[in-house]
C-alpha cells in the first residue's frame, strides 16, 4: 500500500480556500505548471510572497480535496490534475456548482489511513466533522472546538487561527458557505454551530459513489469486498455526510441499480461488492443533473 502522508496541520496559514483562488491553481495543474511559490503567484494572479502568502495553502487546499497532485524538490512545485481534478476542470472548472463543493468538502473530512488513533488528511477537518461529535455534541461554539483541538494537539500558537479557518469555511460564501455544512445560530462570542446533513436527493449520487469510490481506493486498497458496517466505521463516511440508515439504503440501492456495487445482505451483515471502476464512478458525478 502506498503511504500517504496528511497536510501539514498549519497548512492554511490563516488562509481560507477561496474559491476563485483554487480555479486558478486548478487551471494551472491542468498545464502541469511547475515552480517555486512566487513563479506560481506571478502566473495565476495569487497573492503570494516571500514569507507568506496564498500559493502554498492554496495547493495544499486542492490536494486535500483530491484535485491535484503536488510535489515539492528544493523549493519547486510540480502539480498536475487527478482524474477527479480532471472531470471537475472540464465540467466545473470555477467551482460553482453545489455538487462539486460537497465532493471536494468530503474529501477534505476524509481519513488519511486505518492506523490508530485515527487521523484526517487535513486533521482538523477531519477532527470537526467526523471525531467531535461526542465531544463536542450537536451544537457548539468556536471555543469549545477551539478546546478540542486543543486538547487532541496541545497548546500551539496558531490553533486558534486554525479553529476560525475551518468553521469559516463554511461561513463565507466564497468558500464553502454555499454547501451549508455547517449552520450557525447567533453571532459574536454567542454564535452555535451545528453540522448539517449532505443532501440526499438523487442528482448527488453518484457524487456520493465517486466519493465512496475514492475513499474505497485508498483505505482498503486491493479489497473488491467490504462489510457495510466495517466501510462505514473505519472511514467515517456516514458521519461525514450525517446520513441515517433509510438515506443510506435509497443510495446503496440506487448504486445496485446503476451497476455500481452488489449487495449481499444474506450473510448477516451487509457486503458491498464493486462491479464498477474509479475512473468510470469519477466521470459521471454530473451524470444526474438536468
Amino acid at each position: 500500500m502506498v503511504e500517504r502522508k496528511s497536510l501539514p496541520l498549519n497548512f492554511p496559514q490563516t488562509f481560507l480556500p477561496e474559491r476563485r483562488l483554487l480555479a486558478k491553481l486548478l487551471a494551472f495543474a491542468a498545464e502541469d505548471g511547475r515552480g517555486e511559490k512566487t513563479a506560481i503567484g506571478e502566473q495565476t494572479g495569487i497573492p503570494t510572497g516571500e514569507s507568506t502568502g496564498k500559493v502554498e495553502p492554496m495547493i495544499y487546499y486542492c490536494q486535500g480535496m483530491g484535485l491535484v497532485t503536488a510535489n515539492r524538490d528544493s523549493g519547486e512545485w510540480r502539480l498536475g490534475l487527478t482524474a477527479l481534478g480532471r472531470v471537475v476542470f472540464q465540467e466545473d472548472r470555477y467551482l460553482g456548482e453545489l455538487h462539486t463543493l460537497w465532493l471536494l468538502h468530503l474529501l477534505l473530512c476524509r481519513r488519511l489511513d486505518l492506523a490508530s488513533p485515527p487521523t484526517g488528511v487535513a486533521d482538523v477537518w477531519f477532527t470537526l466533522f467526523a471525531e467531535s461529535h461526542v465531544r463536542l455534541g450537536t451544537n457548539f461554539s468556536q471555543q469549545d472546538f477551539l478546546n478540542c483541538l486543543i486538547e487532541r494537539y496541545g497548546e500551539k500558537t496558531y490553533t486558534k487561527s486554525l479553529a476560525g479557518v475551518a468553521i469559516r469555511t463554511y461561513l463565507e460564501e466564497s468558500c464553502l458557505g454555499m454547501i451549508t455544512a455547517l449552520r450557525q445560530q447567533g453571532s459574536g462570542d454567542d454564535a452555535l454551530f451545528g453540522r448539517c446533513s449532505a443532501p440526499s436527493d438523487r442528482s448527488y449520487y453518484p457524487v456520493y459513489a465517486a466519493y465512496l469510490y475514492l475513499i474505497w481506493d485508498e483505505l482498503f486498497e486491493g479489497e473488491n469486498q467490504i462489510g457495510l458496517d466495517r466501510l462505514a466505521g473505519e472511514s467515517r463516511c456516514f458521519v461525514l455526510m450525517g446520513w441515517d440508515n433509510v438515506a443510506i439504503n435509497r443510495w446503496l440501492e440506487w448504486m445496485v441499480d446503476k451497476g455500481l456495487i452488489q449487495l449481499d445482505r444474506y450473510t448477516g451483515t451487509a457486503m458491498l461488492l464493486r462491479l464498477g471502476t474509479t475512473a468510470q464512478v469519477v466521470g459521471n458525478i454530473y451524470s444526474e443533473l438536468i
